[in-house]
């Protein structure tokens, strides 16, 4: 069982042969993975493109059919060792947003210093003509920039850093 954290909402997970259950609503799932972490999922029948880049420390940037979203997964064990005071990791309070696929950083929607929520939007990447918004993972500010608009990057390139909001 795995808990996702996704666009301000929790979704718990279970994945067993072939079959995925979200919040008790069964799918029948297959993918066709390619090279480079990105491929084709079939969910009960419909076909939907996905690319998956790690970020850091259980966050993953999930783009599907074009759009992106930065997703937060924890498994049983962090679940567990969460709720009775442990740690699965260290304890970062920064993350680095990086590029899930190569593309063109369209228009910034933050600045240094600014502090963000989780959800909120931080730049819009163009990447094989269409428009995909990164959004913050969690809550924190804005430490570094490490682009502009205009600029072409490949994919996992440093963007964006955000440190925690309460250090």
């Amino acid at each position: 069982m795995y808990e996702v954290a996704a666009a301000g909402k929790v979704f718990q997970i279970s994945v067993e042969d072939g079959t995925v259950q979200v919040a008790g609503s069964e799918k029948t799932v297959d993918y066709l993975l390619g090279a480079d972490d990105s491929g084709h999922l079939l969910i009960d029948g419909r076909s939907v493109e996905f690319a998956v880049v790690a970020v850091e420390g259980g966050t993953w940037s999930v783009s599907l059919d074009g759009r992106t979203y930065d997703v937060g997964v924890k498994s049983r064990k962090e679940q567990l060792l969460e709720k009775f005071g442990g740690a699965a990791g260290g304890t970062s309070r920064h993350r680095d947003i990086k590029a899930p696929m190569p593309g063109l950083v369209l228009r910034l929607e933050v600045e240094e210093g600014q502090s963000v929520k989780a959800g909120e939007p931080l730049l819009v990447l163009e990447a094989m003509k269409m428009e995909n918004e990164l959004t913050a993972p969690s809550d924190g500010v804005v430490e570094a920039i490490h682009v502009s608009a205009g600029d072409a990057v490949s994919k996992n390139a440093l963007l964006i850093e955000i440190g925690s909001d309460h250090s």
